[in-house]
C-alpha cells in the first residue's frame, strides 16, 4: 500500500510544505499587486489621454457644428438676398410700367382736353357772326 505510506509521510513535510505554499502564494499576490499597480497606472494614462482626444473631438465638434450653422445661415441669407433682390426687381419693372401707363393716360388725357377744347373753340367761333372791328373813337376830353 504505497499510497499508505505516502499519506503517512507528508504530515511529516506538511508544515515545510505549507510554508512554502504560503511563500509562493505570497510571492505571487505580491507580484500580481505590482502588475495591477503598474496596468492601473499605464491604463490612467492611457484614460486620460483618450479623454484629452474626446475633448478635443467634443471641441472640433462644437466648431465644426457652429461653422455649419454660419453656412447654412450664410446660405440662408444669400438664398434670402437672392429673393429680395428679384423682388426689388420686379417691382421696379413695375413700378417703371405703372409710370410710362400713368404717362400714356395724361398724355391721352390732355389730348382728349385739347380735342374737347378745340371743339368748344371751334363751335363758340362757328355760333357768333363775324363782326367787323370798328376802330374805337377817343374819347374826348370835356
Amino acid at each position: 500500500m504505497p499510497a499508505a505510506e505516502s499519506t503517512k509521510a507528508a504530515p511529516t513535510q506538511q508544515p515545510e510544505g505549507r510554508r512554502t505554499q504560503f511563500r509562493i502564494v505570497r510571492e505571487s499576490i505580491q507580484n500580481l499587486s505590482i502588475e495591477v499597480g503598474r496596468y492601473r497606472k499605464s491604463h490612467e494614462v492611457s484614460a486620460k489621454k483618450l479623454e484629452a482626444q474626446v475633448s478635443a473631438l467634443r471641441k472640433d465638434l462644437a466648431t465644426h457644428i457652429h461653422s455649419k450653422d454660419l453656412v447654412v445661415h450664410a446660405k440662408s441669407h444669400e438664398s434670402d438676398t437672392k429673393r429680395l433682390e428679384k423682388q426689388i426687381a420686379t417691382l421696379r419693372s413695375e413700378l417703371a410700367s405703372l409710370k410710362g401707363q400713368m404717362a400714356k393716360e395724361a398724355a391721352k388725357g390732355r389730348a382728349r382736353e385739347e380735342a374737347a377744347l378745340s371743339r368748344v373753340i371751334s363751335k363758340v367761333k362757328a355760333s357768333r357772326p363775324a363782326k367787323k372791328l370798328k376802330p374805337k373813337a377817343s374819347k374826348k376830353k370835356r
